[in-house]
């Protein structure tokens, strides 16, 4: 059974850190869901796919602190095997390089099996051509992982709404 995150109201401290984590982690069966935002109904519904555990860790902890619900995959193949979390998601958050699959190359593999999410790359891989490819592509936003949490949420929160409108 996986363990979530328990938040206590800080993001910088007071978190329960999750046992080891293999390469597929299980999916949930409750997000981590932080502190909610001020006249939000229902939080933001993000997948993260991001293989480094630290970072997965980092960004799914700021983000549930943020307000946002919170599904973690290690990487592209665990995403892929859980297609029926991304009927439920708003937004789906992938790092560049992943070891299975390429982040575009999962993007283009989602967008095949009919997944229309909207997508957010989260990457240390900003050159101008991936960007490019990115868009190319259908991702909603590109965001350097040295940006600050803020500066994502903020990207995911407009990429969301965006996402309703259609």
């Amino acid at each position: 059974m996986p363990q979530t995150i328990k938040l206590l109201g800080s993001s910088k401290a007071g978190c329960e850190a999750e046992s080891q984590i293999g390469l597929l982690e299980p999916l949930p069966s409750t997000p981590l869901v932080g502190r909610p935002e001020e006249g939000a109904a229902d939080p933001i519904r993000v997948l993260i796919v991001e293989d480094d555990v630290n970072y997965r860790e980092i960004f799914s902890s700021e983000l549930a602190w943020h307000g946002f619900a919170v599904y973690r995959f290690a990487d592209g193949d665990a995403l892929l095997g859980s297609l029926d979390a991304t009927a439920e998601a708003d937004v789906i958050v992938l790092d560049w390089r992943l070891p299975t699959i390429s982040g575009i190359d999962l993007l283009i593999q989602l967008r095949q099996r009919g997944v229309n999410v909207p997508l957010v790359f989260l990457t240390s891989h900003t050159q101008p051509a991936n960007e490019q490819l990115a868009f190319q592509h259908g991702a909603r936003g590109f965001i350097d992982k040295t940006r600050c949490v803020e500066a994502l949420a903020s990207r995911l929160r407009q990429v969301a709404q965006a996402g309703k409108l259609y």
